[in-house]
């Protein structure tokens, strides 16, 4: 058990020996080598002492040139450059001094001495040479940032404008030059997916499709996945309007005289999709002058966003003031008739409804509005003062005149 003992302290103690020793051996080693890479005297001091060893290792040191001898190619090369053209020597000293910086400075020495009036022009070309590299670089930043800057000014521009106002000017300095093609797809990027989508939908198709097409895959994928809602939102007031059109004055009241339900954006499509006389009939009822402009310039603009020409606005205000007239001769005949006889007024009654003339009728672009003398009659009617309108409709014996009555009873 103490043999064993002993045995083991005596391989500790050897394995401690060998480690003391490998580092004795290993830091002058290493430092050696530091020395010999980054020294250049101790490197030939170094290759000259190995030169005498034996062998191939010898052989390999006393190929190595020695200081002399490096210093001598230096020479060397240093007379054959200088006797090259001014341009030549340049491009010759860049291409060392971009791979040995040292021997860049080192031929520099030598060449200046071989004839230092030459190397006055040469050191200026190679001061000019590396400045105007570093004059491109900041140069290129320069541009880089101003194309930045003009991009910003135009997404601030467009975006200080409304959406008509804005597609007028992307189009028109997009045709004029002055906004490039490789900048468009940028401008559209700045801008929030919903403000893309509300200028892309409308602008021409091939300033469109331009810009869509350079601009990055994720941003144009919401920008088209916005547009589509666009359109589905458009496609279902469409189908709101047609459904409107047939609804009573009342109903359509309600919904379309006011902005409570509808934004004015969304009304003015309901609007372009019901014939005028369904419009104007609504908008001669509303009081609120500011609605109805809004309104107004909300169909300008939508016609104006679709290339079409401004008209709707216009025959509207046409047709508000015919039914707005309309109402004010119903409200004059009910004076007058107020005092009228009842037997009076039944011989006029019966003979409006018999005749059923046609009282007035309008042209408003492709529509016409008609007012027949027995829509006057019940519009008259329905105004007067209960009592009489339920005398006189017991006056009423002709067969027209009792479908007069139940005409009248329905819009009652």
């Amino acid at each position: 058990m103490t043999t064993s003992l002993q045995e083991n302290e005596k391989t500790s103690n050897l394995k401690g020996i060998i480690v003391v020793i490998i580092a004795f051996l290993l830091i002058p080693l290493m430092t050696i080598t530091i020395m010999y890479a980054s020294n250049e005297n101790f490197r030939y001091t170094t290759n000259n002492f190995l030169r005498i060893l034996p062998g191939n290792a010898g052989g390999y040191f006393r190929r190595l040139p020695t200081k002399e001898e490096k210093e001598n190619i230096k020479v060397q090369i240093a007379k054959f450059y200088i006797a090259l053209e001014e341009d030549r020597l340049v491009d010759k000293l860049l291409i060392i001094k971009g791979e040995d910086n040292n021997l860049y400075d080192d031929l520099l020495i030598l060449l200046s001495k071989e004839n230092p009036m030459k190397m006055r022009s040469v050191k200026e070309n190679l001061r000019n040479t590396q400045l105007q590299s570093n004059v491109l670089g900041r140069v290129l930043e320069e541009i880089n940032q101003e194309k930045a800057t003009k991009i910003n000014e135009y997404t601030d521009y467009y975006a200080s404008l409304k959406v008509t106002d804005a597609i007028l000017e992307i189009e028109r300095t997009y045709k004029s030059g002055e906004l490039k093609s490789e900048e468009l797809p940028l401008i559209f990027e700045n801008f929030s997916t919903d403000a893309s989508a509300n200028l892309l939908i409308y602008l021409d198709d091939s300033i469109s499709e331009r810009a869509l097409y350079g601009i990055k895959e994720a941003k144009r994928r919401e920008i088209e996945k916005k547009i589509q809602e666009i359109h589905s939102r458009q496609n279902e007031l469409i189908r709101l309007a047609n459904i409107y059109e047939k609804e009573s004055l009342e109903e359509k009241m309600d919904d379309l005289g006011t902005n409570n339900k509808f934004r004015a954006q969304d009304l003015a499509v309901i609007y372009k999709n019901m014939s005028i006389k369904s419009g104007g009939q609504i908008l001669a009822d509303v009081k609120d002058n500011d609605f109805i402009t809004n309104l107004y310039d909300q169909i300008d603009a939508f016609e104006m966003l679709n290339k079409e020409t401004k008209q709707l606005s216009s025959q509207l205000a046409e047709a508000i003031e015919i039914f707005q007239n309309y109402d004010t001769k119903v409200k004059e005949l009910v004076g007058i008739y107020e005092k009228m006889s009842l037997q009076e007024l039944t011989n006029i009654i019966e003979e409006m409804a018999k005749s059923n003339r046609n009282y007035q009728r309008y042209l408003i672009g492709d529509e016409e509005i008609i007012f027949t003398e027995e829509q006057l009659v019940l519009d008259v009617i329905s105004q007067l003062k209960p009592k009489k309108a339920a005398e006189l409709l017991e006056q009423l014996k002709t067969q027209r005149s009792v479908d007069l009555s139940k005409k009248y009873i329905v819009e009652r």
